[in-house]
């Protein structure tokens, strides 16, 4: 019994032990079965990633392809300034060789430069550093100097920080543009740009400078045709007028001996016939005999008037004096007046212009006298046209200030309001002043001053300039006292200036030496030919 029931428990156990084996060869199976499926799963991510793994390092060598064949030089960095990769285009331009691994190692090697800049850039101004510290830096300008190469380049660089997906630094990369061809174009642009300017600075003084000579031409041959039309209507005045002159000492002569002759007969006869003393009550012959002697006597003095006109003009043009001479300044002044004598009498617009003379004791001054008068011809006359100006503004200007007179002479007839003009224009008298000396330089010194409306600054700066004028158009040229001033400085070596302070009128400054330093040299230096140049006031 014992032993079936021995038997008995035994047969249990195996059992048991066989379900057991079962139930773990079952979970063993599925186990197996989950591996299976993990392994497979696995597998399939592993060859997906192998799979990407492929993609991603053929994309890595397109990649390095299109860097490798990029004109621009790129260069790559970590946080340690460590080379993590270069193109050939930037071996190029920088000379990174293939020792130079850190930054510092090929920034070292070579000069960077910024533009206009002669000292080196340094360490910590360059893109690529500024950029692994966070800076961006675009298309700043670099000139390298590589030690192999005669001349260096210039780069347009551009450079960023490389983070992480939390922000972290990681390094940086720069991106180099040769822009040299461009610098060398933009130096062409600007020689010849700076080549264009000069080259029509040079066309505009060369038009000036044609304007200028064409108006001169101009006022030469108007100039040369009047001076010839004068010199001939001199000559043929100058003719009649001597053979006048040379006769009238003679006619008076005469005169004399006729009149005595009469006077004879009248005392030897003093009862004529009557048809003798019909006609001598007819001619009022006691009137002929004194006024016969004075008609004679004015006669002589128109005579000598016109010979002294004449010879006025003779001296002020000077067309037959072609070389510098000693002369009398003084004289020239007194015949440039005469001229103008005309034009400082009273007229309708102006009363008349008083003149002062101031003349110091002046030696004869080496010059040419034409020119010389051209200059005082050319000065007075402007300030006639000042003068005569300030004349008619003075009374318009005081009309139209006083109100309380103004109203009261136009309840009044015209003649009320012209005899009111006349009364605020008496106080200022129309007035020139002549002055010369000679200064302790030897130098003859001539001022003339006008108390006419003083000159602007803005006008006084160009008072001298060729073709600037105040005056309106076709009363004056421009050119007068631009040729005055040629002949005092160019031709004289002197100096004309002119002072002009507010409400103090105007007065030019004639300064030249009284030996010229051209007097040895004259024909090759002087151009005695300004004297024509040059018609009276038009400036």
């Amino acid at each position: 019994m014992a032993e079936e029931y021995l038997l008995g428990m035994n047969d249990v156990s195996l059992t048991e032990e066989v379900t057991q084996l079962k139930a773990q060869v079952a979970a063993l199976e599925e186990l197996l079965e989950v591996y299976e499926r993990e392994t497979l799963e696995k597998s399939k991510q592993l060859e997906n990633a192998l799979q990407e793994l492929q993609y991603s390092d053929d994309a890595l060598r397109v990649l390095q392809s299109i860097l490798a064949s990029m004109g621009s030089g790129v260069v790559v960095v970590d946080e340690s300034g460590q080379l993590v990769f270069i193109n050939p285009a930037a071996t190029e331009f920088l000379g990174i060789q293939s020792g130079h691994r850190q930054l510092h190692d090929w920034t070292h090697a070579q000069a960077f430069y910024r533009p206009g800049e002669s000292t080196p850039l340094a360490i910590d101004d360059f893109p690529l550093v500024r950029a692994m510290y966070g800076e961006s830096v675009d298309t700043t300008e670099l000139y390298v100097h590589l030690p192999e190469q005669a001349e260096g380049i210039w780069l347009s660089v551009t450079a960023r920080s490389l983070r992480d997906d939390e922000g972290n630094l990681h390094g940086a990369v720069a991106v180099f543009h040769n822009i040299t061809h461009i610098k060398h174009t933009e130096a062409a642009l600007r020689q010849s740009e700076l080549q264009s300017r000069k080259q029509a600075t040079q066309l505009e003084q060369a038009l000036n400078e044609l304007r200028q000579t064409q108006a001169q031409l101009v006022q030469t041959e108007k100039m040369s045709s009047l001076g010839q039309l004068v010199a001939g209507v001199a000559h043929e005045i100058n003719n009649p007028i001597n053979f006048i002159y040379g006769n009238i000492n003679p006619a008076q002569q005469y005169i004399t001996d006729l009149l005595d002759l009469i006077q004879l007969y009248q005392q030897v006869y003093p009862n004529p016939a009557p048809i003798i003393q019909a006609e001598i009550t007819r001619i009022d012959l006691e009137f002929v005999k004194q006024d016969l002697p004075q008609l004679m006597r004015s006669l002589q003095m128109g005579a000598n008037r016109i010979r002294q006109i004449v010879l006025s003009l003779r001296n002020f043009s000077r067309l037959d004096e072609s070389a510098m001479k000693a002369v009398n300044i003084h004289e020239g002044i007194d015949n440039t007046l005469l001229i103008l004598q005309n034009r400082l009498k009273a007229k309708s617009n102006c009363p008349e212009i008083r003149l002062v003379k101031q003349y110091g004791d002046l030696p004869l001054v080496e010059c040419y006298a034409g020119q010389l008068n051209q200059v005082f011809m050319n000065i007075l006359s402007n300030a006639i046209d000042a003068l005569e100006e300030a004349w008619q503004q003075q009374g318009t200007t005081r009309w139209q200030e006083s109100d309380t007179h103004r109203q009261t002479a136009e309840v009044g007839s015209q003649q009320t309001i012209d005899n009111w003009k006349t009364a605020v224009q008496s106080d200022f008298k129309p007035t020139i002043w002549i002055q010369t000396e000679c200064t302790p330089s030897d130098r003859a010194l001539v001022r003339i001053r006008n108390n006419g409306p003083s000159i602007p600054p803005n006008v006084l700066a160009r008072l001298f300039d060729p073709f600037f004028t105040t005056k309106p158009v076709g009363k004056g040229t421009g050119l007068g006292l631009y040729i005055s001033y040629q002949i005092i400085t160019e031709t004289h070596a002197g100096v004309l200036k002119c002072i002009s302070q507010p409400n103090q009128g105007v007065e030019f400054w004639i300064e030249i030496p009284i030996r010229s330093p051209f007097h040895e040299s004259s024909s090759n230096t002087i151009n005695p030919d300004w004297s024509t140049q040059q018609q009276s006031g038009n400036n």
